[in-house]
């Protein structure tokens, strides 16, 4: 979605919120999501995602978000990052879950992408499985939340 298409979805909630109303926006930051293999609090290994391919996406939303704040629809509340991580035993049930979570996007991967995804999936599996009992893998993101107030 093109920043104009956001931009104008922004200022349609403006026109929505109830007064004294919060726009609650949360997206990743840009930047890969890491593949990971945790033992208990521990990361041992993490690399980034071959399939990372939504920066475009990502960029334009902080564009919209700046361009309303710029123009004084909203102002900046509250804004931090936090950790998004999703959990799973092995890299197989992680991949099955990704899979179903992005089964509405439309972006098509070429061959050496999803060949590069099966590579690193083979190596977390392994790492996992030399790591022992308690080893998992997860999906680790980064994300933004901000808190935007209309301006009146």
């Amino acid at each position: 979605m093109k920043h104009e298409s956001m931009v104008h979805a922004l200022e349609e909630i403006l026109r929505l919120l109830k007064p004294g109303g919060t726009l609650i926006d949360i997206h990743p930051v840009v930047q890969a999501w890491l593949c990971e293999v945790t033992q208990g609090s521990k990361a041992v290994f993490a690399e980034p995602s071959p399939t990372y391919d939504y920066e475009e996406d990502l960029i334009q939303a902080d564009v919209a978000l700046a361009q309303v704040v710029q123009r004084r629809l909203f102002d900046r509340d509250i804004e931090g990052e936090f950790d998004f991580l999703t959990y799973a035993s092995s890299a197989a049930e992680l991949r099955e879950f990704l899979k179903k979570a992005s089964a509405y996007e439309d972006s098509l991967q070429d061959d050496e992408v999803t060949a590069r995804a099966e590579e690193l999936a083979a190596r977390v599996e392994q790492i996992r499985q030399a790591c022992g009992e308690g080893a998992e893998v997860a999906a680790h993101e980064r994300g933004r939340i901000t808190l935007l107030r209309p301006v009146i």
